[in-house]
């Protein structure tokens, strides 16, 4: 079953990507939206970088709920499961919302698929770890689809 497929934000390599040079947000938080496999990052009232996600499965479920960053690691490892060659699954770029479970990059297929742990984009994990700050919100919800991200509304509106 294919998930429904939010609008993605443009696809730029980080060094090219102008939202790394934005001054701090006041204000941070990210949804993911378990049933339509998306997410959405807010600053200050702006939906900054929306796309796809992949979450936990049926056997190995995401928790939904109000969270908070309690952590960032760009090169955590994962200390449970291993890859192809029997090394711990590398989780790059990784936020702990609760107990053992994180959001990074990694594979992205449109469906559930992972242990439990939210899986960005390279590009969205990136973007996201770079912005984000322990303490900021994290949601999980089942219902709901991102919308459309544009950090710069008073330029280039979305129609």
């Amino acid at each position: 079953l294919q998930a429904s497929v939010a609008p993605q934000t443009p696809r730029l390599k980080p060094e090219q990507d102008p939202r790394y040079g934005l001054p701090p947000a006041k204000e941070r938080s990210l949804s993911i939206f378990l049933g339509s496999q998306t997410f959405e990052y807010v600053e200050d009232g702006q939906i900054f970088a929306s796309g796809q996600i992949s979450s936990g499965t049926a056997d190995h479920p995401t928790p939904k709920g109000s969270f908070r960053v309690l952590s960032k690691d760009e090169n955590k490892r994962s200390g449970k499961y291993t890859n192809y060659f029997n090394d711990n699954t590398p989780m790059p770029y990784s936020l702990q919302f609760y107990g053992p479970y994180f959001v990074h990059e990694g594979w992205v297929p449109g469906y559930a698929d992972s242990h439990g742990c939210v899986r960005l984009h390279y590009e969205d994990a990136r973007l996201v770890y770079n912005r984000m700050r322990i303490g900021d919100a994290v949601l999980v919800k089942q219902e709901g689809v991102a919308r459309a991200a544009n950090p710069w509304p008073d330029m280039v509106p979305v129609f």
